[in-house]
């Protein structure tokens, strides 16, 4: 038939299951039900390669269907890139295939929008990829573009899931709560705060706009807080003591990067629960507290809090490269945790930084939990306490504005870092605050007598003198439980000084002797030796008492003394004239 000839059009409607297969030739078949359009092939007579029908697309038409030839080229750059073991032979999928390999939380119904109640859409996403079924095949990391997922109830992480966004400042899980309002509209599942009572509700129903008091159990019944923002849960989204109940796998192997999670109510962010093997990375956490709050723990609120049973202990957890701010603790447990890691990370804006052990740690509390080169700062009190629980680690981080009631660094009011059980190390911190502030009972580190050790800047109640100038920069120690030395250091012993020179100074009332190893070389004359000091009996040296001993080839000409006043011991010494300076090298020891 040429395809010039004009044919008189014939068209059919109805329900999709009434469509004739096939149509006539170029007769057109309205399928009412489901909005698709079909014409008829036409016969083979006619042409046709295939009898039957062929769909005209429509914006109703399933367009994904049909594409079922998609190419990665990746020309953007002018080149394609070779897919298959030959140019000739591209390596071919369908187009629905290849959007399947990823999904995002979008497809099950979250916004994203910051108004609109997206913790069913998630939880949704989270059972319906990781839950229905014990199959790889469907584990799809869940993607959150870039919004704000207001959440009003806790978000449920089963295992192998990856939650992953755009960035902790573009894609942001927010919790949050809005004040009652009379004759205001409310969507169904909605969370609200009664200020009158201090009470929450949620809606059960649709909220009119108008007439409706927050008392009528049509459609309010009160609720309490959710404890979490977020938590892990098992393979059937179960928590607490249900996990791994009914044949469900426990949470295990959980990813979470580049997102957020804040909340402007009064609880706990992060619950990590009988889970092993999870890694979260760049993941911001933000509460409600400002500094103004955070003058005492009485919120009593973590960014991340743990919990383990006896069977399922909570291990081999990381953070890294996270923020943890707004909260009464960064992170608080005494529970059995095993491994866990938080590294390169900031601690900000809280009134402690982490907190392990209590005065009763359940099954022994954390062990080899270790918080590596991280940063804190604007802490109340100190960024790190350990009490009670062994082999834990803190190491090169970085203290700035710390222990100082948020009043500066220049007004210490406790230590940055406490330990006070056996067994624990500090290695390598660093301080913002000098030896001039880190006395008494605000040191760096506080070991507080226990057999633990720490190895860094933690000098204290001990002034060093160098050229017969106080400098309050040198501050390396090493403490390994009472026992504590100094870095050794170097000075200048003056020629012919006559009027005694102070070489260091320390608090009488804190420490009450010391044991100083030294070396003097002056020309070719050499003494190695110990210095003891024991302070006096008093304020004004009463007793004081101070001896020397050592070994020399030949004498350097110099003469050590002590004195006290206030106190304040020193350590002094005059030369004689030989024509040449000399050096002394020496570190301190004491137990404390």
């Amino acid at each position: 038939m040429a395809i010039v000839q004009v044919s008189r059009i014939t068209t059919r409607k109805g329900l999709i299951t009434d469509l004739p297969q096939p149509l006539a030739g170029a007769e057109l078949g309205w399928a009412t039900d489901e909005r698709r359009l079909f014409i008829g092939n036409g016969t083979l007579e006619e042409g046709a390669p295939v009898v039957g029908n062929t769909e005209v697309l429509t914006e109703f038409s399933d367009i994904l269907s049909f594409a079922t030839d998609y190419t990665y080229t990746g020309d953007a750059a002018g080149y394609s890139v070779q897919t298959g073991t030959t140019p000739s032979t591209p390596v071919a999928q369908s187009l629905q295939s290849r959007l399947d390999s990823y999904a995002v939380v979008t497809d099950f119904g979250a916004t994203g929008d910051g108004a609109t109640d997206d913790t069913a859409a998630i939880n949704r996403a989270l059972y319906q990829l990781f839950c229905v079924q014990n199959n790889t095949a469907i584990r799809r990391s869940l993607f959150f573009p870039a919004g704000t997922y207001l959440v009003t109830d806790t978000i449920l992480v089963p295992p192998y899931a990856r939650l992953y966004g755009e960035g902790a400042n573009s894609s942001i899980i927010n919790f949050s709560v809005q004040n009652w309002a009379a004759n205001t509209g409310y969507a169904s599942g909605v969370l609200v705060f009664y200020t009158a009572t201090s009470t929450y509700y949620r809606s059960q129903a649709t909220v009119p706009a108008t007439g409706i008091a927050i008392t009528n159990t049509a459609y309010w019944v009160t609720e309490t807080l959710p404890s979490y923002v977020l938590r892990t849960a098992d393979s059937l989204q179960q928590t607490g003591v249900n996990i791994s109940t009914n044949s469900a796998t426990a949470p295990r192997n959980i990813e979470m990067s580049s997102m957020a999670v804040y909340t402007d109510q009064s609880h706990d962010a992060v619950l990590i629960e009988c889970a092993e093997e999870c890694y979260f990375d760049a993941v911001s956490i933000a509460g409600p507290l400002t500094t103004a709050d955070l003058d005492n723990s009485g919120d009593d609120i973590a960014a991340i809090r743990w919990n383990s049973t006896a069977s399922l202990i909570t291990k081999q957890v990381t953070w890294n490269n996270c923020t943890f701010s707004g909260f009464s603790y960064g992170t608080n447990t005494d529970v059995q945790v095993q491994g866990i890691t938080i590294s390169n990370s900031s601690f900000d804006t809280l009134y402690q930084g982490v907190y392990l052990g209590s005065a009763s740690p359940v099954n022994g509390g954390p062990t080899g939990f270790r918080v590596l080169s991280n940063k804190f700062d604007n802490i109340y009190v100190e960024g790190i306490y350990i009490t009670t629980v062994s082999m834990n680690a803190t190491g090169y981080n970085a203290f700035y504005d710390v222990g100082n009631h948020f009043l500066g660094v220049t007004n210490p009011s406790s230590p940055i870092i406490t330990i006070d059980y056996e067994n624990n190390i500090s290695v390598g911190d660093l301080f913002q605050r000098t030896t001039q502030y880190s006395t008494g009972s605000h040191p760096r580190i506080q070991l507080t007598n226990s057999n633990s050790i720490a190895l860094g800047m933690n000098v204290h109640d001990i002034d060093f003198y160098q050229n017969n100038a106080i400098t309050y920069t040198l501050a390396n120690s090493m403490e390994l439980g009472t026992y504590q030395r100094t870095a050794g250091i170097t000075d200048t012993l003056a020629d012919n000084i006559s009027s005694a020179r102070t070489l260091l100074t320390f608090d009488a009332t804190i420490i009450k002797a010391v044991q100083i190893n030294y070396t003097i070389v002056r020309g070719t004359a050499v003494r190695t030796g110990v210095y003891t000091i024991v302070a006096g009996t008093d304020a004004s040296g009463t007793g004081l008492s101070g001896t020397d001993s050592g070994q020399q080839n030949s004498a350097p000409g110099q003469t050590f003394s002590q004195t006290e006043a206030a106190s304040v011991v020193s350590w002094k010494y005059v030369t004689t004239s030989t024509g040449a300076a000399g050096t002394i090298s020496y570190s301190v020891t004491t137990l404390a």
